[in-house]
């Protein structure tokens, strides 16, 4: 098992995560008493649910989806929340179509409320996804918890396939504090105008390669690496930037 703190490099324990580890270690989280018992409730709770207005008034059932869909952290919106998952992503006019995170758009296409009410919801298969992604996130947050920087490249990791243009990077904190570091842009740049921004991300980003596992697995790794050696030089101490 993996043991770590924040002082730990991220770099090194990102390396270590292969896929055998990931699997063996979803199992494990998936069997812990807290996770399960939140899994028995999604499914007890959603076998209730008669229309789509009921999963919004449970705001226990809101995180268990929420979370699956690495949302958590909107549980503090949940008005716009439920008005993004109710939407036409179809109407120009959607809050979703105005959402540039891409993780917005994600949920709202899985659940499809607008299209389907709570049929899909109620379905075994769809159940299953939920509850698998659930575990992923769990565990991903169990190991991002031994470093911010190792969450936050994990997460840039799994979304960055998702993103179709600048502003769906501009749109996301974690997206784009990632991108900033992998491709060295200077701190400064944040303070542009957005068209200005978006151009410069598309100019050293190539989009059409975001699903290429290789390519991303290289931002990742250089996004690391920096942050690595700049933890290091502000604790006095030295890395050689093999990016250099």
């Amino acid at each position: 098992m993996l043991t770590a703190s924040n002082a730990f490099p991220a770099y090194p324990l990102y390396k270590r995560l292969t896929p055998e580890f990931m699997t063996a270690n979803t199992i494990k989280v998936s069997k812990s008493a807290d996770v399960k018992g939140e899994v028995a409730y999604f499914k007890a709770r959603v076998a209730r649910i008669e229309k789509v207005d009921d999963f919004f008034k449970d705001s226990r059932l809101m995180r268990f989806a929420l979370t699956a869909f690495n949302l958590e952290d909107q549980m503090q919106y949940p008005a716009r929340i439920k008005q993004i998952m109710k939407d036409d992503a179809g109407d120009p006019n959607a809050l979703v179509r105005r959402m540039t995170s891409p993780g917005y758009r994600e949920i709202n296409a899985a659940f499809e409320f607008f299209k389907k009410g709570v049929t899909k919801l109620k379905t075994e298969a769809f159940q299953t996804e939920v509850i698998a992604r659930y575990y992923s996130a769990r565990n991903e947050k169990a190991i991002s918890e031994m470093s911010p920087d190792l969450a936050d490249a994990l997460y840039f990791e799994r979304m960055i396939g998702k993103v179709r243009s600048g502003y769906d990077i501009l749109g996301d904190r974690i997206l784009f504090g990632v991108a900033q570091k992998a491709l060295s842009l200077p701190p400064a740049v944040s303070g542009s105008k957005i068209e200005r921004l978006k151009l410069m991300i598309e100019s050293k980003l190539d989009l059409t390669r975001v699903n290429d596992s290789k390519y991303v697995k290289g931002l990742v790794e250089r996004f690391l690496v920096l942050k690595d050696v700049e933890a290091r030089q502000s604790a006095g101490g030295g890395l050689i930037n093999i990016f250099a």
